[in-house]
């Protein structure tokens, strides 16, 4: 294979436009019943989210279902809540990483992350029957990284498979410890574009509208690439935008 054929691994260099944050930011919102879905869920647990609860884990499976995690067949919440529990007994300890600014975040803290990942996307979710046969279907890496987000809002992305092959990432837990890295120095970077133009990065969820208790930065971006690269949609650009508001 030429050299120009090969594709980096990872997010693209550079910023986010401010402009193409926000127009993602609201289409996402118009488009989907995700931000609505998320509101509902972080509305009643705020940042609260105690996995090691019963009634937790099933608000938490079942806001993966509205969030498009179709493996987390409702008929075997019951099953997908004691994996749940038997993970996070296991991951409570791996887990205390500051979930806060992401200019907190210490990368060199993540190594334990890739085996917290790991564990809970090889985990059983359900048993459906097909073609009379009982399969068995795991988390998987989408389901896993939702989890994650919903458990730590400001550190730790979800993302999907159009994303993952987008940007050349595996599946496995070692990829989303780079894709964490990745989309924390995206938000370094597109902070300080945002600062050179005279307003923070962390300001964009009241200037959305968003409830400024629970939409975080790192969420935004991920609705930014599911905008762009999950749906595919091309962003106008700012002459476009200036030609149709003069």
């Amino acid at each position: 294979m030429s050299a120009a054929k090969l594709k980096k691994r990872g997010l693209p260099e550079g910023p986010i436009q401010p402009f193409d944050l926000a127009c993602a930011c609201y289409l996402y919102e118009s488009m989907t019943r995700y931000a609505g879905s998320l509101d509902r869920f972080h509305s009643k647990f705020g940042t609260a989210l105690d996995v090691g609860r019963e009634d937790h884990r099933r608000a938490l499976l079942k806001f993966l279902n509205d969030w498009g995690c179709r493996n987390l067949a409702k008929e075997w919440h019951g099953l997908a809540s004691a994996e749940l529990d038997d993970w996070y007994g296991e991951a409570r300890d791996l887990l205390r990483l500051p979930d806060g600014s992401p200019a907190n975040l210490d990368v060199s803290r993540l190594d334990g992350l890739a085996k917290v990942f790991n564990s809970l996307a090889h985990r059983i979710a359900s048993k459906p029957s097909k073609r009379g046969k009982q399969v068995q279907v795991s988390f998987g890496p989408t389901a896993t990284s939702k989890s994650l987000f919903a458990l730590m809002p400001h550190t730790l992305p979800a993302w999907d498979e159009p994303m993952r092959k987008a940007f050349g990432y595996d599946d496995n837990g070692a990829s989303y410890v780079e894709f964490v890295k990745d989309v924390h120095r995206k938000i370094m970077q597109t902070e300080q574009c945002c600062r050179s133009r005279g307003f923070i990065l962390e300001d964009f969820p009241a200037r959305l509208g968003r409830p400024v208790a629970y939409t975080t930065v790192c969420q935004l971006i991920i609705e930014y690439y599911w905008i762009t690269i999950t749906r595919k949609v091309s962003l106008p650009s700012k002459d476009t935008a200036r030609e149709w508001l003069a």
